[in-house]
């Protein structure tokens, strides 16, 4: 099919496209002609075309058909080449499939092991655990009933068994047994497992084997069993089935010549898939080692192999994917015959080949098609080749004399657009010039000259013109070197679309002069002429948008009237001139602290106004919020302003109104700011006042107790008191230190109060300094102390001051000054803190985790816990949060919860604190369920050091 086509006469580019259609190959040869037709339409080529048209071109046709038998030759020995080109790489992508295949299946078996083991692992650890608390060496009988129900929930288990260090069973869940339980220690399929966890004392997996009591092949996995003393007292074991239940490697879906197997790294399998039925080929293959080429391999770790010799997949060779199982000395191979591979690949063969037979078939038919019609389109091409050339050089003559572009484009049926006809001045305002021709190239050239900011609303009428036919309109700017040009752009679709496509007629026009003077209208109407800054009058309209979207959105904005404060004085002294560049400086410097979204306006003298919007939908988050920009304003606005050689420093008063969306009367709004700004200056200048009088209260008497903090800090008003933490036998272990104001007018205030100023205002690092500062000086006091010289202080550390660069070295440093044992320092963390830049917290803790100090985890199981972290942390203690340990008595799903986590803390070797131990039944319950240490108000409550027992 033809992609160069000439208009407006039309006609011959139908006719073409038909020879097309109807000669196949012949379209090769026939391109020359069409490319030589559109070639009328460029100055510099138009002499070639004049001698296609000459006499001279007939030579052309009478060689055409030898040309085209030699084509045909050619393109014979390129479909064989190339049909074995398909072959080789179909044998390769086949290869490569089967590799990823393999590969995945492997991982998602040694994936779904590891899961299972991992929590395998963990839940046989806690039924020991509590078989234990159970009392199951003095009572046999309860720990039976306690394994037969653990084995009702999985059926993939053939029982559960607690082994003695005699090799008898103390208690089994297993009920109508085909024999006796075996002693285990003579038991030589068992042996050597049970042996390995006694010697050991961690969990291991066993060889797989025929267990005669109850009939079935099962793969034994264990550990340890220590009583309350921590000595080894038993072995708690788990059945899996071999073949069934829901462990991964009975549930891992896979095709018919897949092989699965598990191989243990003394050379023996665990597991095979498909798993032999004959009891004597399982006995065969579970009793002896893989073959030492397969092991080989195995040592070589995890990869792709190509193997000669193995009984996995049956005769001949095979593909095999090694994956190791991290932690469990296991390796899982998945494997499939050459054999199998090769039938798929030629599987993958046989559409390939039938497409290509069916393409040379055509290819030939098209051949001699083409070789009958070439001769009648050489006759046809020959006679409308005048008349192009004629309409051509009229229409040329039209377009040249009117001042806007014409073009033409073809819509083809795949949406490619095909610039078909340009007229001069279209070139002209493109600056084409004669550099491209080529209409899939011409059209990338205009598309690529699209202004950014303007690119989308082009692509998105288009796609809507195109989509629904009809007119497409577009004004935006092109970029032509480091120039911007403002076009117009308008073009129609025709009525009636052709096979090829439908055409679309349009023209281009240069706008720039216009959106200029549009451009100076704009400015002079909506913006300061001084500063560029919005006027009253844009201020107005987007005053009227923030009431509206605070009404739709129930969210407040914030209107700020800002005065410079004795301005005329410094305008009389420096000039009118030097008085411009400094309002001019301060309109630069508000827009720097604002959001994009957000108004920074002009309404004469030295009046600014700043318009925020998206704030909180509470009022007082609200006014929270401009209170930050408000001292962000302060401090910007605080720097020096040169003026000549000299500098001078400004202060404003400032008006703020709260919108909203309940007054929209947007003259009242103005109003209220202004008259918040002139109270302001009634009160003394530099100062901020708001419309609101309660709002305003709440914000200055948060200042003052920002101040009132700073000043406590630096005058001994703050003070540490300290709440004990008593072991299991009620002992003094250490202390949590807790502060206190002691504020000279306001008395006694909490925490509560202060803290939460503190980290909004960033006093909060400093705050958290004296507090690591005053503790350690405690620490020194105590080292000397007859029985406070053992505790230790726990500190608690906030968000701000652990994401500091600093924050190891500060800890460091306090330490060496005041001469602090490292070890006697707790530093309390929250699992909130973990969310971000967890790498470098746990970076941070493990340098101090060095020198000594001590990490507690607080508040843990209210937050994001995860194992995969909490493994990596180096921390010493769990803080079991008050509100579960108020709630335990409350029901049994509570105790539950309390004693999973303390299981949890002494799996991973973590000393275990209870918060919020208000009574004696709370102790009584933690102590039973094993908790380490305790705190709360039932011992004591937090007081100054001199009151500490």
């Amino acid at each position: 099919m033809y992609r160069f086509v000439i208009v407006p006469t039309f006609s011959l580019a139908q006719d073409f496209a038909l020879i097309g259609k109807q000669a196949g190959l012949a379209c090769w040869l026939s391109l020359f002609d069409s490319i030589t037709v559109s070639l009328l339409n460029n100055k510099k080529y138009k002499h070639l075309a004049e001698n296609y048209m000459s006499p001279r071109a007939s030579l052309v046709s009478e060689n055409r058909e030898s040309v085209l038998r030699t084509f045909a030759r050619l393109f014979s020995v390129i479909l064989i080449l190339t049909a074995l080109l398909l072959a080789f790489l179909t044998w390769q992508r086949t290869v490569s499939n089967e590799h990823q295949r393999l590969a995945h299946t492997g991982q998602l078996m040694a994936q779904g092991m590891r899961s299972h083991l991992s929590t395998f692992e963990l839940l046989l650890n806690s039924m020991a655990d509590e078989l234990v608390y159970r009392d199951v060496f003095n009572n046999p009988a309860a720990g039976d009933a306690f394994l037969a129900r653990a084995q009702e929930t999985d059926v993939g288990l053939v029982g559960f068994g607690l082994v003695g260090l005699d090799g008898e069973f103390i208690s089994a869940s297993t009920r109508d047994l085909r024999a006796p339980l075996p002693n285990v220690v003579t038991h030589g399929e068992s042996r050597e497992s049970f042996q390995r966890v006694v010697e050991e004392g961690r969990f291991h997996i066993g060889r797989p084997y025929l267990f005669e009591a109850v009939g079935e092949w099962i793969i034994p996995m264990r550990v340890p069993v220590y009583d309350d003393q921590g000595q080894l007292r038993a072995v708690l074991t788990a059945g899996n089935r071999l073949d069934g239940g829901h462990a991964s490697w009975a549930r891992m879906p896979t095709s018919s010549a897949t092989y699965l197997s598990v191989v243990r790294a003394d050379g023996y399998l665990n597991y095979l898939h498909p798993l032999p039925l004959e009891q004597q080929r399982r006995k065969e293959l579970f009793t002896h080692v893989v073959p030492s080429s397969l092991q080989d391999i195995l040592t070589q770790g995890r990869g792709f192999y190509h193997y000669q010799d193995t009984a996995l997949t049956g005769p001949g060779a095979s593909y095999l994917w090694v994956e190791p199982v991290a932690d469990y000395d296991l390796a899982v191979i998945s494997a499939t015959s050459k054999s199998a591979v090769v039938q798929r690949w030629m599987n993958n063969m046989v559409m390939p080949s039938l497409l290509w037979l069916i393409f040379a078939l055509v290819t030939w038919l098209g051949y001699q098609r083409a070789a009958r019609l070439l001769r009648r389109a050489d006759r046809e091409v020959q006679d409308k080749r005048e008349a192009l050339q004629r309409s051509i050089s009229q229409y040329h003559e039209l377009t040249r004399l009117i001042p806007i572009g014409v073009y033409q484009f073809k819509l083809t049926q795949q949406g490619r657009h095909e610039m078909t006809y340009t007229s001069e001045r279209f070139r002209e305002l493109l600056g084409l010039e004669d550099a491209l021709e080529q209409s899939d190239s011409l059209a990338q050239y205009v598309y690529n000259q699209l202004h950014p900011e303007d690119a989308l609303a082009f692509y998105k009428q288009q796609q809507r013109a195109t989509k629904e036919t009809r007119d497409f309109y577009w004004e935006g700017r092109l970029i032509q070197g480091q120039k911007e040009r403002w076009v117009s752009v308008h073009s129609v679709p025709s009525n009636e679309p052709s096979e090829n496509g439908r055409l679309w007629n349009g023209v281009v026009a240069d706008i720039t002069e216009r959106k200029e003077a549009e451009h100076q209208i704009n400015l002079l109407a909506f913006y300061d002429a001084l500063t560029q800054l919005p006027n009253r009058r844009l201020l107005r309209q987007r005053l009227e948008k923030a009431v509206r979207i605070a009404t739709a959105k129930e969210e407040f904005a914030a209107l700020l009237f800002i005065d410079v404060d004795k301005f005329k004085q410094l305008n009389d002294s420096y000039g009118h001139a030097e008085g411009d560049r400094m309002l001019r400086e301060i309109g630069d410097r508000l827009e720097e602290l604002v959001r994009d979204y957000d108004t920074v306006a002009r309404l004469g003298g030295d009046e600014f106004v700043v318009l925020l919007s998206r704030l909180s939908n509470q009022s007082d988050k609200a006014a929270a919020e401009v209170e930050v920009v408000l001292q962000k304003i302060e401090r910007l606005l605080n720097e020096p302003f040169r003026i000549g050689q000299q500098t001078t420093r400004i202060t404003l008063s400032t008006g703020i109104t709260l919108i909203d969306g309940s007054e929209d009367d947007i003259d009242i709004i103005l109003q209220q700011a202004d008259q918040a700004m002139y109270r302001a200056k009634d009160a003394g200048r530099n100062t901020q006042c708001f419309y609101d009088a309660n709002i305003q209260q709440m914000i200055t008497e948060q200042l003052e107790l920002q101040q009132d903090l700073r000043h406590a800090m630096n005058h001994d008003e703050l003070e540490l008191y300290y709440q004990l933490q008593l072991d299991r036998e009620q002992q003094v272990a250490g202390v949590e230190a807790l502060i206190r104001w002691h504020h000279p007018t306001r008395g006694m205030v909490m925490p509560g109060v202060f803290i939460h100023i503190a980290e909004q205002s960033g006093e909060i690092v400093a705050l958290g300094d004296w507090i690591l500062q005053r503790a350690c000086r405690q620490l020194v006091e105590w080292q000397n102390h007859a029985t406070r010289s053992d505790w230790t202080i726990a500190v608690n550390v906030s968000v701000r001051q652990l994401r500091a660069e600093d924050f190891a070295e500060k800890v460091l440093i306090t330490l060496a000054e005041t001469g602090a044992k490292p070890d006697k320092l707790v530093l309390e963390i929250t699992e909130s803190m973990l969310l971000v830049d967890t790498e470098q917290v746990i970076e941070k803790m493990a340098r101090l985790k060095r020198v000594g100090v001590k990490f507690s985890l607080d508040d843990f199981g209210t937050g994001y816990s995860s194992l995969g972290y909490l493994n990596r942390l180096p921390i010493d203690e769990l803080k079991i949060d008050q509100s579960f340990v108020r709630d335990m008595n409350q029901g049994e799903h509570h105790k539950v919860l309390i004693r999973t986590i303390l299981s949890l803390g002494h799996t991973l070797s973590l000393t275990t604190i209870a918060e919020g131990v208000e009574s004696e039944e709370h102790f009584r319950s933690l102590l039973a369920l094993g908790c380490d240490r305790f705190q709360g108000y039932y011992f004591a409550k937090p007081v100054p050091p001199d009151q500490l027992p």
